[in-house]
């Protein structure tokens, strides 16, 4: 048993091992590619400050892949927090080197907290506001329907007692 145990975590590691060597040539290649392009074609303030921006971004996913894989964190396992890491990863080069054909593909990057925004929304925000109230206990419930009976009798004798003709009653 030990030993199957201790092989799939030496190919747990290999394959975390060959992830983080995919998105950092990913990364290498289209920061290389990106900063060529735009020392040949011509670069502005612009083209520089989110050429920055990409680059911080990318080597602090990274790095916190990096620092998941070491924890012992698998980061081929789906749905867990390194999935979105590497999807920000994906899409972060995508729009870099879409954008050496045109300025607007920098829109794309707003893929990103619409997205996040859609998961906060369905799985935080959405089900907080509209969760159904909670009950009451049982007996609470038994005592709120008890003192309703008791007031809507109270109602109906004293609605009796004003109705019940008495001996002035043909005067009002």
């Amino acid at each position: 048993r030990n030993h199957s145990l201790e092989a799939k975590a030496v190919v747990s590691t290999q394959s975390t091992g060959a992830t983080l060597t995919f998105y950092r040539k990913m990364i290498t290649g289209t920061l290389v590619i990106y900063a060529i392009s735009r020392w040949y074609f011509g670069f502005s303030w612009f083209h520089i400050f989110l050429s920055v921006s990409c680059a911080i971004g990318l080597s602090v996913l990274y790095g916190s892949m990096g620092s998941a894989a070491s924890g012992g964190t698998d980061l081929n396992m789906e749905g867990g927090v390194s999935d979105y890491f590497k999807d920000v990863i994906i899409v972060t080069c995508v729009v870099m080197i879409l954008s050496l054909l045109s300025d607007y593909f920098w829109y794309l990057w707003l893929v990103i907290p619409i997205f996040a925004l859609v998961k906060l929304w369905t799985n935080i925000i959405s089900p907080w506001i509209f969760a159904p109230a909670p009950e009451a206990p049982e007996q609470m419930q038994q005592d709120g329907f008890k003192k309703g009976m008791r007031q809507t009798k109270q109602r109906k004798q004293v609605n009796n007692s004003s109705t019940t003709p008495g001996m002035f009653s043909s005067y009002r």
